[in-house]
């Protein structure tokens, strides 16, 4: 009975602290790219595109593909939901907005396909070398961009 006395102030300040924490929690977005989330992954990207772009030492003539590739890269991400797709949404039956995600995923797999495109033209400019670090930084795991490097002969 004596132990259950003295850890009595500390499960009491715990449970404390823990109801203080509630309305904190409350505040945060939910979601897998709620609050700055969607920011950070921009971010993340924009260091992976500098950093790939200053390994590739591109000539002028694939800096004009580059740029085509960069601009053709997540075009769905641009203006994804706009106000009245989000206030709408709500009045949709089930049926309803399981079509409007197909017509979404439908404009996602040509925005891709249009992507794939820029990609082959911009990969046929690099020449071996350069197709090397451009296969690596994309390879996944531990290459790419969380990697030590992206030049020839760096993992």
């Amino acid at each position: 009975m004596t132990r259950f006395h003295h850890a009595l102030p500390a499960l009491a300040l715990s449970l404390l602290l823990g109801v203080a924490a509630v309305p904190a929690l409350a505040d945060m977005p939910c979601g897998p790219m709620g609050g700055g989330m969607r920011e950070h992954r921009a971010e993340r990207m924009e260091q992976h595109h500098r950093k790939l772009h200053e390994a590739l030492k591109l000539n002028p003539e694939q800096e004009v593909a580059w740029k085509k590739l960069i601009e053709s890269e997540h075009p769905m991400g641009k203006g994804r939901r706009d106000a009245a797709n989000a206030g709408d949404a709500a009045t949709l039956t089930t049926p309803e907005r399981a079509e409007r995600m197909l017509e979404h995923m439908k404009a996602h797999q040509a925005a891709m396909a249009d992507h794939i495109v820029v990609l082959k033209a911009f990969y046929a400019q690099l020449s071996p070398e350069q197709q090397k670090i451009f296969d690596d930084a994309h390879r996944g795991g531990r290459r790419g961009m969380r990697g030590k490097g992206m030049g020839p002969g760096q993992s």
